[in-house]
Formats: C-alpha cells, sequence, structure tokens
C-alpha cells in the first residue's frame, strides 16, 4: 500500500486500491459496491453486495464438496448473514432479478431457494436463531449436486429415467457429507436428506409423511419446488409466479397448506409480479433436472 504502488494502480485505471491482506468480509463489500449498477439506490447498493457475498460463499461451498474436502463453516456462515439481511430489506424482486443473471443453473438454483427461504423466515416471523437455520439449511440443501456428474447436472434436455435416478442420488449423498464432516444440527442434516419428501408420501428418498417431515424440510421442499417452475432451462420455459404458485396449491396434500398460504403472501406481492421476464406459462413440473 506505498504511495507510489497506488500512484500506479490509479494510473492504469483503479477505481477502488484494497491491501493485499484485507478481510473476505470488506473485499465483498467493495465487489458489491463496484457491480452496482450507477443511479442505484443506497438499499440497491447493499443488496448486491449481499447477493456477492451469498454467491461468493456458495461458490466457496460447491468448490469444497466437488474436492471432497470439509465444507469452509465460515463460508456458510457469510452466506446465511447475507442472505437474512438481504430478507430484512424486503425486495425479492431485485434478488430475483440478480439470481436470473447467474449463468450456472445449479448455483442460480442454490441462490433462489435460498432467497426464497430467507424472505419466507422473515414472513413468518421467526427468531433470527431460527431464521439462521432454515437459511443454512435452504444454502445446503442441494449440496449433494456437487458430487453428480456434470454430463448430468448440465444435460441440456431432460433427463432419461436412469440419468433420473442418478440425480435422485443427491439428497443422500449430501446428507451422508454433512454427517461425516459432523457439527451440523439435526434440522439442517433433515432438510438436505428429505426435502424431496412430499406429506401424502409420494417423495423420496424415504417416502416420509405427515408428522415425519419437520416444518423446516416443509419450508424448504416448497420453495425448492417454485424455484423449479420459475426457473429458466433449455428443456423447459419458466412459469409467471401467480401460475407457479397456483401449481404449489394445486399439489394440495403434498405441501402444508397453511405454509402454502402464507408463502403466496411472499411471492405474490405486486412487486414481483413483473410478468414480461418470463416465458410462455406451463402448469406441470418438469421432470428433469430439478429432480
Amino acid at each position: 500500500m506505498s504511495r507510489r504502488c497506488q500512484i500506479q494502480a490509479n494510473a492504469l485505471g483503479a477505481t477502488e486500491i484494497l491491501s493485499a491482506d484485507v478481510s473476505a468480509v470488506v473485499l465483498l463489500d467493495r465487489v458489491g459496491l463496484l457491480l452496482a449498477p450507477p443511479g442505484q439506490s443506497t438499499s440497491a447498493e447493499e443488496l448486491g453486495r449481499r447477493f456477492v457475498a451469498a454467491s461468493a460463499g456458495l461458490s466457496d461451498l460447491m468448490g469444497a464438496a466437488e474436492a471432497g474436502l470439509g465444507l469452509p463453516k465460515q463460508a456458510i456462515e457469510d452466506s446465511v448473514t447475507a442472505l437474512n439481511r438481504a430478507a430484512d430489506s424486503g425486495d425479492l424482486n431485485s434478488w430475483l432479478d440478480m439470481v436470473w443473471r447467474h449463468d450456472d443453473a445449479t448455483y442460480q438454483h442454490c441462490l433462489l431457494v435460498s432467497g426464497l427461504a430467507a424472505a419466507f423466515a422473515h414472513r413468518l416471523g421467526f427468531r433470527e436463531a431460527d431464521r439462521r437455520l432454515i437459511g443454512e439449511a435452504a444454502v445446503l440443501h442441494d449440496i449433494g449436486k456437487a458430487r453428480i456428474p456434470l454430463d448430468i447436472l448440465r444435460k441440456p434436455a431432460s433427463l432419461s429415467p436412469a440419468e433420473r435416478e442418478v440425480m435422485r442420488e443427491h439428497p443422500g449423498i449430501g446428507h451422508d457429507m454433512l454427517v461425516t464432516q459432523g457439527g451440523f444440527a439435526p434440522v439442517v442434516l433433515a432438510a438436505v436428506l428429505s426435502h424431496h419428501e412430499y406429506l401424502d408420501g409420494s417423495g423420496y428418498p424415504h417416502r416420509l409423511s405427515g408428522s415425519g417431515i419437520p416444518d423446516a424440510v416443509r419450508i424448504i421442499t416448497i420453495c425448492d419446488v417454485y424455484a423449479a417452475l420459475i426457473e429458466r432451462r433449455s428443456y423447459k420455459p419458466p412459469i409467471p409466479p401467480g401460475e407457479a404458485y397456483a401449481a404449489l396449491v394445486a399439489m394440495g396434500g403434498k405441501l402444508d397448506r397453511d405454509l402454502v398460504r402464507v408463502f403466496g403472501e411472499v411471492v405474490l406481492d405486486a412487486a414481483i409480479m413483473q410478468l414480461g421476464q418470463y416465458g410462455r406459462p406451463v402448469l406441470e413440473r418438469s421432470a428433469g433436472h430439478a429432480a
């Protein structure tokens, strides 16, 4: 950080200069600020920084999982904190706008589910400790996909029955990863293992039903299904928010009706009913990669 180095950096066009040993929190905050579009409001700038922090944390998690390393707890903490503070702003639409710009389908899905879950927990009035558990469960719910072959994970078409069976292994893979590492709350482990279970016993991997599915898992499941419906994929068009929510309601006894009702208050807010960004409505959930 010598004066000479700063002058050289300025000459090269630098707009921000940070010490090489600056903390990750400060670095992510500055990067988020630099990425904010000109004229953006202070609250929008702050949300952008939160998004960058959550994205970076998720990248660290997926990278460690792919390499067979222990999941970095600090990355989880940073992501959850960023998600909950973003939810405090109440601007879910801006979060979705940033998510749609992410070019990796798995990261996009995880960030979408995490943002929805954080907003959902906030609307439910959960205390901070419970919001953190919901956030951690959302961030980690698909961590097992880091061990799914890329040719299946990124296939630009619907999966074959055999490929779908491989994809369906991700809850168990993720659960085993967390159990092996240790230190994760039971509710987080349950969400990772059971977020594809339905109340009527038609889900997987263990066909749980009714009281066998904890409330936290039910919350993540609702967010996961809704996210899969509104996402744009090469093998399916997205569904507008209103129709996606109607599809949740139409699932009846598969999902917790009371939670679905409150979730509607989150996603059907007028601020996010901008349907122009969505393609032709489709009411059936794709059986492809969202499994």
